[in-house]
């Protein structure tokens, strides 16, 4: 790897559950290895899935104290090396290391994350963003975000976008009953509440709704009134998330700001439809495969349900998706940066 300085990757990621952020990490970091196995994760120790990453583990504990104060002190003891963080955050006392922004979230809307969680980012992002070598981010939506909030130069800001993750699902139907599926359903940012409030609707069209994801204490408490044709999953391993995502009727993702919507990528790709609303960065991402709806528009979306098993992308567009989101390539992209 000539010319490019030594590197570890912030291994963080693997002591958290898998959302969109982690699975971003671990699909760079398995393509950075692939192609150059002397790149190291360091990640604390434990008894965490590694997913076949080669890994270095130092440290205990597996948040704030390890990655503010254990992570830079290894540093400082191993001079020389790069630090490629992959999941917003970063010890924020180390200059050597490139750091990725997915978004802007928590400075959108004060009600999606936890009074502690919004005060450390706003602290913690913009001291990164000014310190760090270079900034990552996954579309030229939220590469636009950065600039406008901290002032960054562009040429600061690369872009690496996302990929798709190893997909494998269970053939056999989880349910009996048609459904549409709902991820990140305790995150009020996902803005499930929007479809879960149309079910009186959504069941005249003869669908239940499944919710998946995981009550964390980032964000405020989110509760839902019981119904026959509501039913929450909570947290779900990737086997069973891709089957309910397979065999659902549509995927609704309802989030109106993202920094680009890994499950509307999955989705697509296992050639399930997908039901979003019509803001900038999904069009950024997926052109027109998903079936939009005017957004917080309960008739508009209501509307977009007739259109399902109507509108389905062709092979040649799926093709293109697979092409255009390739974590190899993504890799190649942060690899030619560094050096």
């Amino acid at each position: 790897m000539s010319g490019t300085p030594k590197i570890y990757i912030n291994g963080k990621f693997l002591c958290q559950k898998a959302t969109g952020v982690q699975k971003f990490a671990l699909g760079i970091s398995l393509a950075i290895q692939k192609k150059h196995p002397e790149i190291i994760v360091i990640m604390p120790k434990g008894n965490y899935n590694s997913y076949g990453l080669s890994v270095k583990k130092s440290g205990w504990g597996q948040g704030f104290f390890w990655e503010q104060i254990y992570l830079p002190l290894f540093l400082l003891f191993h001079s020389g090396y790069l630090l490629v963080n992959l999941c917003n955050t970063a010890p924020l006392f180390f200059k050597r290391q490139i750091v990725t922004i997915h978004d802007l979230a928590f400075l959108k809307n004060k009600e999606w994350f936890s009074k502690t969680f919004r005060i450390w980012y706003k602290f913690l992002i913009p001291r990164l963003c000014k310190r760090s070598r270079l900034i990552i981010t996954v579309s030229e939506f939220i590469k636009n975000e950065i600039i406008d909030e901290y002032k960054i130069p562009k040429k600061k800001i690369i872009i690496v976008p996302n990929g798709i993750p190893e997909i494998e699902f269970d053939e056999q139907r989880p349910f009996p009953f048609r459904y549409l599926l709902l991820t990140g359903i305790y995150n009020p940012r996902k803005n499930a509440s929007f479809v879960i409030s149309q079910l009186s609707e959504i069941k005249k069209k003869n669908f239940h709704i499944v919710g998946v994801g995981a009550d964390t204490s980032i964000y405020g408490n989110t509760e839902f009134p019981p119904d026959e044709n509501l039913h929450l999953l909570n947290y779900v391993d990737d086997n069973q998330y891709f089957t309910l995502m397979k065999h659902a009727d549509a995927l609704v993702f309802p989030s109106v700001y993202e920094g680009f919507g890994i499950p509307i990528l999955e989705a697509l790709i296992i050639e399930s439809q997908v039901i979003a609303p019509d803001i900038s960065v999904y069009m950024e991402s997926f052109v027109d495969l998903p079936i939009y709806y005017k957004k917080d528009d309960a008739n508009s979306f209501l509307d977009s349900l007739n259109q399902i098993n109507v509108k389905k992308p062709s092979i040649n567009e799926l093709s293109h998706l697979k092409n255009k989101y390739n974590f190899g390539k993504s890799a190649e992209i942060l690899l030619d940066m560094i050096k």
